[in-house]
């Protein structure tokens, strides 16, 4: 439901951006605010207290970031107080992104191997996989020490699994059919 939620969000803020020319500047400051509530734990307790009244964290919103983000992107945080949303700016943020890349043809994944890839590794399997998927991929190394060696690959919600261990199954399957 969350999810759900943020997306209509994230679709209106979206929308805004583009009508206004701005996707890639609201990307920007929203990433940013995301960042902000990340790393300062004070900041985000202050945001998503329930305690704190509607004006109060708007007059803080204002104080702390009129003048340094577009109009568009403090009114969306107001909406987001005034609705009680605010513990969903996260997902909402994520979801714009993902409606950002959508736009312009590029799909998330992700690449577990044994070990960190280089750069210059990472780099192939992007090219390779954005041939594969005849899109732009942009892959994020997460370690797996279960694998053996090779790599999985995730992208779309679809696997290409390059490990070794796959690669031994498929060997025991062709073995065991003889």
């Amino acid at each position: 439901m969350e999810i759900e939620v943020a997306m209509v969000y994230a679709e209106a803020l979206y929308g805004a951006a583009k009508d206004l020319g701005e996707v890639e500047e609201i990307r920007d400051e929203i990433t940013q605010i995301d960042q902000i509530l990340r790393k300062s734990r004070d900041f985000s307790e202050l945001f998503l207290n329930p305690a704190i009244s509607a004006a109060e964290k708007k007059n803080i919103l204002k104080n702390v970031f009129e003048g340094r983000v577009q109009k568009e992107v403090l009114n969306f945080m107001y909406i987001l107080v005034d609705k009680g949303r605010t513990t969903g700016f996260h997902e909402m943020v994520r979801q714009y992104c993902r409606l950002m890349d959508d736009a312009e043809g590029i799909s998330e994944g992700v690449i577990y191997s044994a070990y960190p890839v280089t750069d210059e590794q990472l780099q192939k399997f992007e090219a390779e996989t954005s041939r594969l998927f005849r899109r732009k991929v942009r892959l994020q190394n997460r370690v797996d020490k279960s694998l053996l060696g090779g790599v999985r690959l995730f992208v779309d919600g679809k696997m290409i699994d390059a490990s070794a261990q796959h690669k031994l199954e498929q060997m025991a399957n062709k073995i065991r059919v003889y």
